[in-house]
């Protein structure tokens, strides 16, 4: 009776286990999937703002060879992004980024996106507020 009472214990316990750790694998890659959705918008915000100011133009034209930066706050507040977008994996709090610009080959502008989150950070995230 015993044996078949610690069987059923053992079965149980791992049962939760291995339900916990689907459930935390299961958290850990929707996380992942929203912030490259955060990511994206950002990106796609910043090439939309690069490409309706002219900016990569006037890198061009103008020979600037030093970085810009572009806010997620400029973003937001021109139009480009939506608050929403940058909804942290919690639904309580945002994520805020920037994305640095510098001259690429043949006149073009290319770009790097740092976002940063409450549990997320892009590698190179420097905190200017």
């Amino acid at each position: 009776m015993k044996k078949n009472l610690l069987i059923i214990i053992f079965i149980v316990i791992v049962i939760i286990l291995l339900s916990i750790y689907i459930t935390f694998n299961f958290n850990i890659a929707k996380e992942k999937e929203r912030y490259s959705e955060i990511k994206d918008a950002f990106e796609n915000a910043v090439i939309w703002n690069l490409d309706a100011t002219g900016n990569s133009t006037k890198h061009c034209e103008e020979n600037i060879t030093k970085e810009m930066t572009i806010t997620a706050d400029h973003l937001i507040n021109n139009g480009y992004l939506k608050k929403e977008d940058m909804l942290d994996t919690s639904g309580k709090s945002y994520c805020d980024g920037y994305a640095k610009t510098f001259a690429a080959e043949n006149c073009g502008i290319d770009y790097k996106i740092y976002i940063k989150c409450n549990d997320y950070k892009t590698e190179g995230y420097k905190d200017y507020k």
